[in-house]
């Protein structure tokens, strides 16, 4: 938050990014947002599309470590080279796109930084077939209903509609508590306005029925990338923006793959940010444990853990 004061307004994409590097694609298109209603600008429908496509190709792979990890803190370790193959072929489309795997500052103020090529169209869908054919049916046998799993997650770290709300819950933990709040429904933003998903909610509220939400969540992912590329118009996929913004300040929500994240941005005229302040959901998260965990074995704090979707650099930032 306080680098990105010595950056220039498309510059700082580059520290904005770094939150949390298993889904950066949605910091950047918050804090791109937040600077696009500052200066006043509107981007092609063109970038709305692509960056949906590259949101939910982040929430994807950030939703296959949380699957991994989940299963990880129980002893099996299979589930995450899984996952870790199935990444492997979106950081490949993102790689073709950005020339960069991870690290990718493709998302600018003013819409994304490169022209979608039909090579990076054509790896995206391969990734998502890989997804919906290989991954999901292999997974969902050994991994989704599995007795196990299932004994050491149901009924753990219950948390009711009406907490989950008290604790200030965001993302898959507060959906998996009954409460059907998802950014991209309730206040749509780039091309969710115009596609086709569900918002997945459970009613348990336990660490099994967050572990399903995220699960879940892949599938309509899959769905929505699919619906955007074939809806991806032609036409220019940036829009200039000045190298200084007009003073002024703005906030905008996005619903990143951990939840919901805030990006309070001011501008004083200058060439880059006054003030950025991040409103991250990991953080949030973090603050419920201790009420979740009162009582409870020693053996479930992981699994508790694992099941809120913490990213550790979304907390730190």
């Amino acid at each position: 938050e306080k680098i990105v004061e010595y950056r220039t307004w498309i510059n700082a994409i580059v520290n904005v990014e770094r939150v949390c590097f298993i889904d950066n694609f949605g910091t950047m298109t918050g804090y791109s947002m937040a600077a696009e209603k500052i200066a006043g600008v509107e981007v092609p429908k063109k970038a709305h599309y692509m960056r949906t496509i590259l949101c939910e190709g982040g929430r994807i792979v950030s939703h296959l470590i949380g699957l991994g990890s989940f299963v990880g803190v129980l002893g099996v370790h299979t589930p995450m080279q899984w996952a870790l193959i199935a990444r492997e072929r979106f950081l490949d489309a993102f790689e073709t796109y950005a020339g960069q795997r991870i690290a990718t500052s493709s998302i600018i103020p003013g819409g994304v930084r490169y022209e979608p090529t039909k090579e990076f169209i054509r790896k995206m869908i391969f990734a998502v077939d890989y997804l919906e054919k290989e991954f999901i049916p292999r997974y969902e046998d050994v991994f989704v209903d599995n007795p196990t799993l299932k004994l050491r997650t149901v009924g753990i770290g219950v948390v009711s509609k009406e907490k989950a709300i008290e604790y200030g819950l965001s993302g898959p933990p507060l959906r998996a508590s009954g409460v059907k709040s998802d950014v991209r429904k309730d206040y749509p933003y780039c091309a969710y306005g115009e596609l086709d998903f569900n918002v997945v909610i459970r009613e348990e509220g336990d660490a099994y029925a967050r572990y399903l939400v995220i699960w879940e969540e892949l599938k309509e992912s899959a769905k929505i990338i699919r619906q955007a590329i074939e809806g991806l118009p032609e036409g220019e996929y940036k829009t200039r923006v000045p190298v200084k913004l007009p003073p002024g300040e703005a906030y905008v929500n996005v619903e990143w793959a951990r939840g919901c994240f805030g990006f309070h941005l001011v501008s004083d005229g200058g060439t880059g940010p006054y003030r950025l302040k991040l409103r991250s959901p990991s953080f949030a998260n973090l603050w419920s444990i201790p009420k979740i965990m009162k009582g409870i074995k020693l053996a479930d704090i992981p699994v508790i853990f694992a099941s809120l979707y913490i990213c550790q650099g979304d907390v730190d930032r």
